[in-house]
């Protein structure tokens, strides 16, 4: 979704500089920032120590199940947290008024929208792209597959910002509804996995299944460009009807 011309790059500045300060006054937003890094160092940390323990104590290899380890705690995660982050800025701004304010100004709503859902998208890849490079446990050659994959997450983080605005009127609904959603966006997503025939295809609903699914062909080097594009277009569908209720609600 490209940010219109008739936003000028001053405007698109100023909103990242509010961004900036939004976040990093409130610690809970400090701590969803910086929660991406704690869980980074406990995947590399204790996933190898528990790969031995379990190898020695119970002949379990857990090599092979390092992909849904991955998208358990990084991939899906990010979602959560860049959608959340975002949710929670939005109902700030509405809160103050700023949503309001813009319909005298020169940045239109739909323009501001756009301009939030880049950042997330942005956002989340590289929070994918950086979390799972540094994880350790990346099988070799995935790396480059990670920017699309990471760019489809974004998708579906900006799905989640749409699905928790549309819930919650104030920050206090919206970290209900980041609980709510939680299981459906980091948690189902991986159930695919133990499922080997096409019935996985029930949990392409759950827009977040379409860049886990990706992920673990990439891992496999299998064939993932299709649930790629697959994710593109679902993702998009659901996201058109929630941004014109965004609008519709805010106009």
């Amino acid at each position: 979704m490209p940010i219109p011309a008739m936003m000028s790059l001053g405007s698109v500045v100023a909103l990242g500089r509010n961004d900036i300060r939004g976040t990093y006054r409130d610690p809970l937003l400090v701590m969803i920032v910086l929660a991406p890094v704690i869980w980074t160092t406990g995947v590399a940390v204790l996933t190898p120590r528990f790969t031995a323990m379990l190898a020695q104590r119970y002949d379990f290899d857990l090599v092979r199940y390092y992909p849904l380890v991955l998208t358990a705690f990084l991939l899906l995660t990010s979602i959560v947290i860049v959608g959340g982050l975002a949710s929670f800025l939005v109902l700030d701004e509405i809160d103050a008024g700023t949503l309001a304010a813009l319909r005298v100004t020169p940045v239109p709503l739909g323009g501001f929208f756009a301009y939030r859902a880049a950042t997330v998208v942005v956002v989340t890849a590289a929070y994918v792209i950086a979390t799972m490079s540094f994880s350790g446990i990346l099988e070799p050659g995935v790396t480059p597959a990670l920017v699309p994959i990471g760019l489809l997450a974004g998708l579906s983080a900006v799905v989640t910002l749409l699905l928790i605005i549309a819930m919650a009127s104030n920050k206090i609904q919206g970290l209900a509804a980041i609980r709510g959603l939680g299981m459906l966006i980091a948690g189902l997503p991986c159930l695919p996995w133990f499922i080997h025939s096409n019935w996985s295809l029930v949990f392409g609903v759950l827009p977040p299944y379409w860049a886990a699914k990706a992920f673990w062909l990439a891992s496999g080097h299998g064939t993932w460009w299709p649930y790629l594009l697959g994710g593109v277009g679902y993702n998009l569908a659901i996201a058109w009807p929630l941004f014109r209720r965004f609008v519709a609600k805010n106009t």
